[in-house]
């Protein structure tokens, strides 16, 4: 069990939750840490290990490496609340609850091209807006907000410094790049799922949801802005992540499936969670040897 190392606030911050998420369940949600081997020859996953104790009926999602032993997620201990950021030092086994805003939501954090400072999917106070916010890791300051004029951003990742690729929340959600510094942005495609990573080569890899039973993987190049088409995912997938060496890892349902695209014609299983109880596997993320997943068990 991971003990608390201490509390940090945003000072001066009040504000009202989307109201979707304000009057409505958040999923109660697990996350885990799997360690793999054989990654070069045939991955497999050596051990599994249950990260939240501190919050084990609650809400813990979008957990995302920030450094091989240091994890970071957003968390609501009610439900019904709002979710606060924590980070969780894996060697030692320490908690550190980095936001506690009242009345505000953060999600999604992801590390930024900038040292010291993490990104964030944050609510604004009209309780509609979907902003892009940026704080400081030592939380010495409340942070800023990027890109202002964009008020549906769902998830993001990272390109460079001043390049940000976003899903953005709508009829039908979309896939854009923005540059933070000039705020331009551009909509490069319709229907996508959730999930943006960046590929070995450096791509952005995104899964285009062409029809309700075909989910296919593809690569925007952005020198050429062109997509190339990867793979089928698994029915009803949309998240993954790719290993180091560039074999693409995915869940369908209870069970974890590799695909190396030098040879597969199909998704490969390694590992299944079905014993276990852990049935409803999503929101991958790799660093080296390791693996963070969710379990959704509502």
């Amino acid at each position: 069990m991971f003990k608390i190392k201490k509390k940090c606030f945003y000072i001066g911050l009040i504000y009202m939750m989307l109201a979707q998420i304000a009057y409505s369940q958040l999923p109660k949600t697990d996350v885990y840490l799997a360690e793999l081997k054989n990654i070069n020859i045939k991955p497999q996953i050596l051990s599994v290990k249950f990260l939240n104790h501190f919050n084990r009926h609650g809400y813990n999602n979008q957990a995302r490496f920030f450094g091989y032993n240091e994890v970071y997620m957003a968390s609501a201990i009610d439900t019904s609340q709002w979710t606060d950021i924590y980070s969780i030092d894996l060697l030692k086994e320490e908690l550190t609850r980095v936001t506690d805003t009242e009345k505000l939501s953060e999600f999604s954090p992801c590390p930024t091209p900038i040292e010291g400072y993490f990104s964030v999917v944050r609510i604004e106070t009209d309780g509609l807006t979907q902003s892009l916010w940026i704080y400081p890791k030592d939380r010495s300051n409340p942070g800023k907000r990027a890109l202002p004029n964009i008020k549906n951003i769902g998830y993001h990742t990272w390109i460079s410094r001043d390049s940000v690729a976003l899903f953005l929340v709508g009829t039908p959600n979309t896939f854009a790049i923005a540059n933070i510094s000039t705020g331009k942005t551009e909509i490069i495609a319709e229907n996508i799922g959730r999930c943006i990573k960046l590929s070995p080569k450096g791509h952005i890899s995104i899964v285009h949801k062409i029809k309700p039973d075909l989910w296919m993987l593809k690569n925007y190049d952005i020198k050429d802005k062109a997509f190339s088409t990867v793979c089928q995912m698994p029915q009803n997938t949309e998240d993954f992540d790719y290993l180091p060496n560039g074999i693409l890892i995915a869940a369908d349902g209870p069970k974890i499936k590799t695909f190396n695209t030098q040879k597969d014609i199909e998704w490969v299983e390694i590992a299944d969670f079905t014993l276990q109880n852990i049935m409803h596997i999503n929101r991958l993320n790799v660093i080296r040897d390791r693996l963070l997943f969710i379990n959704n068990k509502n």
